[in-house]
């Protein structure tokens, strides 16, 4: 699990740097031409907002590997240790079917896009590239997710063995 850990996570850093790059640039390209030539640049925005789609849902995945999604755990932190677990559990599975359902939906619209044959207008490329960032996503958020699924798994019973199976 550790070789295709670091493989998604350089996977993750470089399509995200690459984006980012792009996205940066071409908004630099479009403030340029529009500020000191007086034309637009044409294609910067549709680029832009391409890269922006491409980069938000690799980092998804990125902060669901490191947990830094946005949640609210009030209720968690006064619960009993045990419910607590319980939960945790439970909302991580609640998550993974979010993630499987909507990549699988994810994977028809791309398909659909596809057959269609639709093009962008400005930059003439195949719009299911840029829907393509979403079944990518979330199935890298689904193998994040279902990495603290197993996490959690290993660490609770890591912590039954501790405790002669009273946890």
């Amino acid at each position: 699990m550790n070789r295709l850990d670091r493989f998604f996570d350089k996977f993750e850093e470089y399509v995200c740097f690459i984006t980012l790059s792009v996205m940066s640039v071409a908004i630099l390209l479009q403030i340029i031409n529009r500020s000191f030539l007086g034309r637009p640049f044409p294609y910067g925005e549709e680029l832009a907002r391409y890269m922006m789609v491409w980069a938000t849902m690799i980092g998804t995945s990125a902060g669901v590997k490191i947990g830094s999604h946005v949640g609210v755990d009030a209720l968690l932190l006064i619960m009993p240790k045990k419910l607590r677990l319980a939960v945790t559990f439970f909302t991580s599975l609640v998550a993974l079917a979010f993630f499987a359902f909507a990549g699988w939906l994810a994977i028809e619209l791309t398909a659909a896009i596809k057959d269609t044959g639709q093009i962008s207008s400005a930059l003439e490329a195949p719009m299911w590239l840029a829907y393509l960032a979403f079944p990518v996503g979330f199935a890298l958020c689904l193998f994040r997710q279902l990495q603290l699924v197993l996490a959690k798994i290993r660490q609770w019973r890591g912590e039954r063995a501790e405790t002669g199976g009273a946890a």
